[in-house]
């Protein structure tokens, strides 16, 4: 410390004159840090003030001090600065500086001089704010306890209680024997809540000391829209809405002022109004800024009416009367405009006056529970509609009812009025029972009181009338009866009319139908379940008059069940109901039920299925088909399926074992699960196998017969193609040879005659063969003509059988002898010759003798001779 104040006072000394001898002009140094509310906790901005004795002699306008600051211990620059001012010989000069750390951190010194175009003065001694870290008897963290805005980046010092303490992260940087900072300023991106705490442990000789400090982040005020108005015609209250949060609460939380007195968020009025422009100002703060807000209005423009007090009524059939008060006395002047709302939605009327303390509400439902409660606004001057009033409760008395909806229905040759119960609104009361008038055009009627206790229908019976009866039906409550309701019940209705289908439409049906030109009262359109339809059971709606020439306008849906409905259109005349159209349609359909009584009847593989339509009770839709399936019993595979309108179907079949499943279907889709099955074989049939035998051997043998005629007709080109012709031998020189021709007769006989043949010498002679039995009766017949020739003289020949001359000829050859029992001197030099061709030796040589074929040899005549 001695060492510190020694060199500040050479210094000083130095200091004291300029470099030509002057003195420094630079008096009265003054360093300060500045005061607020939590400096003792963190102390951030350093002030300087001096005086200048020699500013008024300064040639220049402005005259310039450089200033340094500087860590006293390390004598260290941290900030260096040249600033501008204007002379003044008797003020004091004033700068600023704000520190990146808290000044407890460590001491920091100032200096200045002075600095003109012409030279540089000298520096003035070291004027020094001390710091914490010269006699900190604790481990101590800065800044804590303060405020910082989001988004801050704050740097941190831990002064030790002694300099062999040496702290752990984040203070690792040191700037004095005693002070770390922390490595890099410690960022703040979002608010806190409650605290947020930065940990400084300082490592002893033995262990580790834990200290620390809180700081709180958030935002400066953010409050907007300041709006100032009177509600009593006496005071002014200003309200204004909050803004963004700043995350700072208790001694920390925003401040506000108007007009210079303090007030809560919400809270602030000013007791005084003047009927003139006024101006307000708000002040918000809070350590972290302040936020400046400001109105400017004549408050009786901006009158915010209370509530009305004590609400009363008068209640009648269809009108109230409402009574209130007021507590504020300056309302009683006041022109006002006030609103009703009634069950919960506003009335459709407004009502004004000064100081306005009732009204009446009229065209109410008769018999009704109402809830009412009124507000009111300035009429003069309309700033925005006052509080709502408590919310009264108030009852209409009962009228006489509406008139009842009436109907007829036509059911099992009987006739019944029907008419619809009132509905709350439209009984005004309580209805304790109906009046029905039965009447003729004669004039004749009779009445009958209905109770409530028997069903909203009743059967008229004319009797020997012949006429239309007049029907009337009024409803009844303790004001009165209702305006009676006629309808003329004609006595032979009139149903003949053709029915159509009309589809659905989103759960319902539309229906459309041309104007009736009588129409007096509009139409009614009636829908009953068809085939369930139940005394009394009927639905009706009225239409009023159709806008065009067509009414296509009606439609519901969401009311109907899944059944078919006949609807049919009347057109209300002066006379009885007319009806123009019936119609019968599905609101929904869905898929339909089983279909009955499934048959099969087979011929052979043709099968004929047949079945009758779903009950029309289970129909649930229009029928569109039937889908037909027909599936192999064992494997359950679908060989065929057919689609169907009608209520059979034919099918062809191979044997086996067949499933036959037929369900209808809709446009709400197919009978799933719900199918009729008929499970059958097929067996092969006997007499078509016997048939289809007969066929195709008949078939068999005709093609056989018309290959046989062709091949019989084509003989020769067949011969030809298949067994060509053989030349026959040619025998050299003179030879005369005889030939036996024989022809085949009855009863097993042959006819053969002895031919000679010469060679070209010779001319040819003939003779006669007879008396030679060639063929016995019991021989084997040769097919054909046969030749034989031979070489001798000509024997006698008889008729002989076969065998005989078998044995005669055993050996033919070409040159042949006859054997010793024929009759026949020699036969030799035997030559055969065919004209033709050889054939095949087991068809022509047969014992000796070669048969030519007959086209080529045919005999010349039939004798008997001697060779």
């Amino acid at each position: 410390m001695s060492v510190w104040l020694l060199c500040a006072l050479l210094f000083s000394l130095i200091g004291l004159t300029k470099q030509d001898g002057h003195p420094v002009p630079i008096k009265e140094v003054k360093v300060y840090a500045e005061e607020t509310d939590t400096s003792n906790n963190g102390a951030w901005v350093l002030n300087v003030a001096w005086r200048d004795e020699f500013a008024e002699n300064y040639e220049f306008e402005k005259i310039s001090y450089d200033i340094e600051v500087l860590h006293t211990e390390e004598m260290k620059t941290v900030h260096y600065e040249t600033i501008h001012v204007m002379p003044n010989k008797t003020t004091f000069y004033h700068w600023k500086w704000t520190s990146p750390i808290p000044l407890q951190c460590t001491s920091h010194s100032v200096r200045l001089r002075h600095r003109d175009q012409h030279y540089i003065g000298e520096w003035t001694p070291l004027y020094t704010y001390n710091g914490q870290d010269l006699n900190a008897t604790t481990t101590t963290v800065f800044p804590h306890d303060q405020v910082f805005m989001v988004g801050s980046n704050i740097t941190f010092c831990c002064i030790m209680e002694t300099d062999s303490n040496v702290p752990l992260v984040p203070f690792l940087s040191p700037i004095s024997k005693r002070t770390y900072i922390t490595e890099e300023p410690v960022h703040f991106d979002r608010p806190s809540e409650s605290t947020s705490d930065i940990q400084c442990d300082v490592k002893g000789s033995s262990s580790v000391f834990h200290t620390g400090a809180s700081v709180f982040i958030g935002y400066p005020p953010d409050d907007q829209n300041l709006t100032c108005i009177t509600r009593d015609l006496s005071s002014v209250e200003c309200h204004w809405e909050r803004g963004r949060k700043t995350h700072l609460y208790v001694k920390r939380e925003t401040n506000y002022k108007l007009n210079g007195r303090d007030c809560k968020f919400g809270q602030c009025v000013l007791h005084a109004m003047k009927p003139q422009v006024t101006n307000w100002t708000l002040i918000a703060k809070n350590p972290l800024g302040v936020k400046t807000l400001t109105d400017t209005a004549d408050p009786t423009h901006r009158v915010w009416m209370r509530a009305p007090i004590k609400i009363s009524h008068a209640a009648y059939a269809r009108e109230v009367t409402l009574r209130w008060s007021w507590n504020e006395n300056n309302y009683t002047w006041f022109p006002m405009i006030c609103q009703v709302k009634l069950n919960g939605s506003i009335y459709n009327k407004t009502f004004s006056g000064k100081g306005l303390s009732s009204l009446v509400l009229v065209n109410l439902q008769p018999f009704a529970k109402y809830t009412a409660r009124v507000r009111c606004g300035s009429y003069e001057h309309f700033y925005e509609w006052g509080n709502w009033s408590k919310i009264t409760e108030l009852s209409t008395k009962e009228d006489v009812p509406e008139a009842v909806d009436v109907w007829i229905q036509y059911f099992e040759q009987n006739t019944y009025v029907l008419w619809k119960p009132l509905t709350q609104q439209q009984s005004h009361g309580i209805i304790t029972g109906y009046e029905i008038t039965i009447g003729n055009p004669k004039g004749r009627s009779r009445k009958i009181d209905i109770g409530l206790n028997t069903q909203l229908c009743y059967k008229i019976t004319f009797g020997n009338e012949t006429s239309d009866q007049i029907i009337t039906v009024s409803a009844k409550n303790s004001a009165g009866l209702s305006p009676p309701s006629t309808i003329i019940v004609p006595s032979n209705p009139d149903n003949e009319v053709s029915i159509s289908h009309i589809n659905s439409s989103n759960s319902g049906f539309e229906m459309s139908w041309e104007e009736y030109p009588y129409s007096t009262c509009g139409y009614v359109v009636e829908w009953f379940p068809t085939y369930n339809k139940k005394q009394c059971d009927v639905e009706w709606e009225k239409i009023s008059e159709c806008d065009s020439d067509a009414c296509d306008t009606w439609n519901r849906s969401g009311i109907f069940e899944a059944v078919r409905y006949t609807v049919s259109v009347y057109a209300c005349t002066n006379d009885a109901p007319k009806l123009l159209k019936r119609s019968q349609c599905y609101a929904i359909e869905q898929k339909p039920g089983k279909v009955q009584n499934l048959t099969v009847k087979s011929n052979g593989r043709n099968l004929e299925l047949s079945w009758d339509e779903v009950p029309l009770d289970l129909q649930k839709g229009f029928i569109q088909g039937y889908n037909v399936t027909t599936l192999l019993s064992d494997s359950e595979t679908v060989i065929n399926t057919t689609v169907t309108k009608k209520h059979k179907v034919h099918l062809k079949l191979d044997p086996g074992s067949y499933t036959f499943r037929v369900s209808a279907f809709t446009s709400g889709g197919e009978g799933e699960g719900d199918y009729a099955t008929f499970r059958m074989d097929v067996e092969k049939n006997f007499d078509q196998m016997i048939a289809a035998t007969i066929v195709g051997c008949s078939a068999a043998a005709l093609v056989f017969i018309i290959i046989t005629v062709l091949c019989y007709r084509k003989w020769k080109w067949l011969k030809k193609l298949l067994y060509p012709d053989i030349p026959e031998p040619k025998l050299a020189g003179k030879w005369i040879t005889k030939g036996i021709y024989c022809t085949q007769m009855t009863e097993g006989y042959m006819k053969c005659e002895i031919q000679e043949v010469h060679s070209l010498e010779h001319p040819a002679m003939s003779e006669s063969l007879h008396g030679l039995d060639l063929i016995s009766s019991n021989s084997k017949v040769i097919p054909g003509n046969f030749y034989l020739n031979i070489s001798e003289s000509p024997v006698d020949v008889s008729y002989y059988p076969v065998e005989k001359l078998t044995s005669i000829l055993e050996n033919a050859s070409y040159n042949l002898t006859m054997p010793e029992p024929v009759d026949v001197a020699q036969i030799s030099d035997l030559t055969l010759e065919m004209q033709d061709a050889y054939l095949p030796a087991p068809n022509f040589v047969q014992n000796n003798l070669v048969v030519k074929d007959s086209e080529s040899y045919k005999p010349q005549s039939a004798c008997r001779t001697n060779v």
